[in-house]
């Protein structure tokens, strides 16, 4: 078995694979050119923190109910209907004609977040559904080749694009992205849930007594424990990563797209290497994140660009392999019937974590210089291994799997 004879076999997940890429890609259109026309049209940098404040705030309030949701009713139609209600918003920014319309933006941007928050955990959650269990290891590794060409060819075509056509073209075919990708969507099959009508009543009761069931959960707060504390450091790395080609080596623009073209080569490549994660994946997550942590040090050191590009495609790499043996031992754990309950919560912690520490990190390169920077989140993914490893070493996955399924 490997990635290719996996992906052959997983006829409905190639379309849900597909319809993110395309969804995915449209998104980074809209970002690029949203922050180019902030920039335009009022003329400061302040308001692009505003922008990416406004982007998290969803994944807080809504992330969580969007994965009861999918718990609840049918996947696919919460996907179709997610992607056609974005289709106005992602086209919203073209009447912006001046800094008066910020409000339209700013708007646009909060309701598109508010899709993908819900979108994001009902996506996760239909993995495990229309995919069999012994391929879902070689699916989360074509999951990582997703990331790393949306996050290369979005970013990279979004600018030439909005460079050569001008701001309107990214907008209008971002939400030409999302009837398309609602397109494939109905043509996946899943598994029939019997809906009933929305009973806020009966939602809060899943989630309460969820919540109960994965507080008294080792493995899943171990899980929710990784997911909150890895954005804190991989927010500032964002950061660091566009500071490295336009302060220190000064590169400019086209220093930023060389180092996002080889953040996303190092997921690409990372999937690869899925073939050989068959065994003691919890021991390969600990290796691989402490892997990352040496990256970041190794990268604060670094003389020239061509190094720096290197450190920067051995982080994403390393990194990208415990992404796939952290989401695969998830999907096998967790039940079911909780997959978009646990997803959503996932997702509400690690974005949330994920703003807060790219607002963290506008203000410590304030008072540290940013290779010092990188040395200290380097230390601090060493530091969290050590924390992981510990809580890792206590659990006893088939049995905490065991337990999880008596409990329902």
């Amino acid at each position: 078995m490997n990635n290719w004879i996996a992906w052959k076999q997983e006829k409905n997940y190639q379309k849900l694979f597909w319809a993110a890429t395309v969804s995915g890609i449209g998104n980074r259109f809209t970002q690029v050119a949203t922050l180019a026309l902030l920039y335009q049209v009022t003329g400061s940098s302040s308001v692009i923190g505003i922008f990416f404040a406004i982007r998290f705030i969803p994944f807080l309030l809504v992330a969580p109910i969007g994965g009861m949701l999918a718990d609840r009713f049918s996947k696919k139609k919460l996907l179709i209907t997610i992607d056609l209600i974005r289709v106005p918003f992602a086209i919203a920014p073209i009447f912006v004609q001046g800094s008066e319309h910020i409000w339209i933006i700013f708007s646009s941007a909060f309701c598109l977040a508010l899709g993908e928050a819900l979108y994001s955990p009902t996506r996760m959650a239909s993995i495990p559904a229309m995919v069999k269990q012994d391929k879902l290891l070689y699916v989360n590794a074509i999951e990582q080749i997703m990331v790393g060409g949306v996050l290369v060819l979005g970013s990279s075509s979004g600018g030439l694009i909005s460079y050569l056509f001008g701001l309107h073209i990214p907008f209008l075919l971002d939400g030409a992205s999302f009837l398309f990708s609602a397109l494939l969507l109905s043509k996946i099959s899943l598994p029939t849930i019997v809906e009933s009508k929305v009973n806020f009543r009966k939602i809060h009761f899943h989630r309460t007594s969820t919540n109960k069931l994965i507080l008294g959960s080792s493995a899943l707060i171990t899980f929710l424990i990784i997911e909150l504390t890895m954005p804190l450091a991989n927010g500032i790395d964002n950061v660091l990563m566009s500071v490295y080609a336009l302060d220190i080596f000064q590169l400019g623009e086209l220093g930023v797209g060389l180092i996002y073209a080889f953040l996303g080569l190092g997921f690409v490549l990372s999937s690869f290497l899925s073939n050989f994660l068959k065994k003691k994946l919890v021991t390969l997550i600990v290796i691989f994140i402490a892997l990352e942590g040496i990256g970041h040090l190794l990268l604060s050191v670094v003389p020239t660009f061509t190094l720096a590009l290197l450190a920067v495609l051995f982080i994403t790499f390393v990194g990208g392999i415990s992404n796939i043996c952290l989401s695969t031992i998830t999907m096998k754990i967790v039940p079911t019937s909780m997959h978009g309950t646990f997803f959503g919560l996932t997702t509400m912690v690690s974005n949330s974590s994920l703003g807060i520490s790219m607002g963290i990190a506008g203000l410590l390169l304030e008072i540290f210089e940013p290779r010092v920077l990188s040395l200290f989140v380097g230390i601090t993914y060493l530091l969290f291994t050590i924390i992981y490893a510990i809580l890792l070493l206590q659990i006893d996955l088939l049995v905490e799997k065991r337990n999880l399924r008596r409990a329902l």
